[in-house]
């Protein structure tokens, strides 16, 4: 009786919440619509106050075609839906395979971002597409048409007013050659112009992961040879202040020459910033210790070495004003690294032998939390990825590590995505699990080799995984992934308050948006 309820309630009502599934969580139902004639989903396209976006790709058929959707947050019904005729207007060829696009999305309007090649004229070509936030169609700008190699990024900062592109050509002479260009976000007139550094103290820099804050100043990561034998390459960050010319460095210690292997960067308040990652310790074989060895042998020398390393997350917190940096490399705490010990799939023994994902680093109440995830890879008929654990380290507000912790997760390919929400001091993690891993094992008591993966949509269950700023968690399914399926999407897009957060769901070629509410 109960079953027969639930279902009449489901189809008389969408759009309204469901019952309860666990203490904290409610689900509430999207409305079901009818994507583009065999189209695929590409991505996320973006957001503003009362939409988000989407992007689809078709390629049955002649040509291939892209649509924005435009779907209403309040309703989660599809208000319009927009083709996109980006090879016919530009008149370049565009590999949705390797597609290069990127999507920006500012209250007004949204910037579809793409290079393509015209044959004719044999030019690679860079485009900016503007689309209404009500769907129509506006102009189609040209950024950039040249014979040489160039890379062009763009990132919009959190409150959507300024646009940053780094126009990144090939080098010349051992030097980068980059500028840097800021827009106003609401009509993509330009601000101004630099070009970036090209050395630091004599030697010639690489710079990256650039970060763009709301005052239209931004940040970048850089790398520069300290010297060429042995070679040694040394790290920093540089600061353009929104007006002036010229940037500020900031370098890097490295405490013992320890192997940084990636990093998030975040503006933290006015003036500062956090830069955090995982880093592996430096062992080295001892002088002759492979003197006489046969390859094999060297291999599995080099193979015993690795396994001694220990890893751990590094910070570095710098105040601009004061040029004061405080710096923190502190090893992963003895359980997290007796439980990445383990050997798998192509993995050896040993917790750096494994390749970590800085995933992201979320900014609560003042306080950073850095998501990594160890991945490893199996051969067979296949290649599958399987990503195993949440890493997550606590960095209080003055740069100081507080604490790491590890939480398992077993999933494959598509499934590997989460979302994060953050609430009330709080911080929530939404992914799939199988569901023999919270039958059988606790966060803190499960055997990683034993840890059964998922690698389906049905079959799967939704995890909701609550963390306290002290460290202390609790996992709970929210509900079974059957018929209608959360697919998970790299976008963390909140509704209304910060205890709402958009999932998406398919079914046999169905889709709809449901929205998980924590209370």
């Amino acid at each position: 009786m109960k079953k027969i309820f639930f279902l009449f309630f489901a189809i008389a009502i969408s759009c309204i919440t469901k019952t309860t599934l666990a203490q904290n969580y409610n689900v509430i139902e999207g409305t079901e619509f009818d994507p583009p004639s065999d189209s695929k989903w590409g991505s996320y396209a973006g957001e503003n106050t009362n939409y988000f976006y989407t992007l689809r790709i078709k390629t049955k058929g002649r040509g291939t075609k892209y649509f924005i959707e435009g779907m209403n947050k309040a309703s989660l019904k599809k208000s319009f839906e927009t083709e996109l005729p980006l090879e016919e207007e530009a008149h370049v060829g565009l590999d949705p395979v390797s597609l290069d696009m990127k999507i920006l999305c500012s209250e007004g309007r949204i910037y579809v971002c793409f290079k393509g090649f015209n044959k004719d004229e044999k030019t690679n070509k860079y485009f900016i597409k503007v689309v209404f936030a009500d769907g129509k169609l506006g102009d189609l700008l040209e950024i950039e048409s040249t014979t040489e190699k160039f890379d062009i990024n763009l990132y919009i900062n959190n409150d959507k007013s300024k646009i940053l592109m780094i126009n990144d050509k090939a080098w010349n002479n051992g030097h980068q050659n980059v500028a840097a260009t800021l827009f106003n976000a609401d009509n993509f007139s330009k601000i101004w112009k630099k070009q970036m550094p090209d050395e630091y103290k004599g030697a010639s820099i690489e710079t990256y992961y650039y970060k763009l804050n709301n005052a239209g100043d931004f940040c970048f990561l850089f790398n520069y040879l300290i010297s060429k034998d042995p070679q040694v390459i040394g790290k920093g960050m540089g600061i353009v202040n929104n007006g002036t010319e010229k940037a500020k460095f900031v370098v890097f210690p490295n405490k013992d020459n320890h192997e940084i292997e990636n990093g998030r960067i975040e503006f933290t308040e006015a003036g500062k910033f956090i830069f955090t990652g995982l880093f592996k310790e430096n062992v080295s074989l001892k002088e002759g210790e492979a003197n006489g060895l046969s390859k094999k042998e060297k291999v599995k020398l080099e193979q015993e070495r690795e396994s001694k390393k220990r890893v751990g997350i590094y910070s570095y917190y710098v105040d601009v004003a004061t040029s004061n940096l405080v710096t923190n490399f502190e090893f992963f705490p003895e359980d997290v690294a007796q439980k990445l010990s383990y050997s798998q799939g192509l993995v050896l023994a040993g917790a750096a032998n494994k390749y970590y994902t800085a995933s992201g680093l979320e900014n609560l109440n003042g306080d950073f939390y850095l998501f990594e995830n160890h991945k490893y890879t199996i051969s067979g008929n296949g290649v599958a990825t399987f990503e195993r654990e949440f890493i997550i380290t606590k960095i209080n507000s003055k740069g100081a590590i507080s604490w790491t912790k590890i939480f398992p997760k077993n999933t494959v390919n598509s499934l590997n995505t989460f979302n994060i929400l953050k609430h009330e001091g709080r911080i929530y993690v939404f992914y799939l699990e199988h569901p023999k891993n919270l039958e059988k094992s606790t966060l803190n008591d499960y055997e990683p080799t034993k840890y059964a993966d998922i690698k389906t949509y049905n079959g799967s269950v939704v995890v909701g995984l609550e963390i306290s700023s002290d460290g202390s968690a609790v996992r709970k399914q929210i509900f079974e992934n059957s018929g209608w399926c959360y697919d998970p999407q790299p976008n963390n897009i909140l509704l209304e308050k910060d205890n709402k957060i958009l999932i998406r769901m398919i079914n046999r070629g169905k889709e709809r948006f449901d929205v998980i509410k924590v209370d």
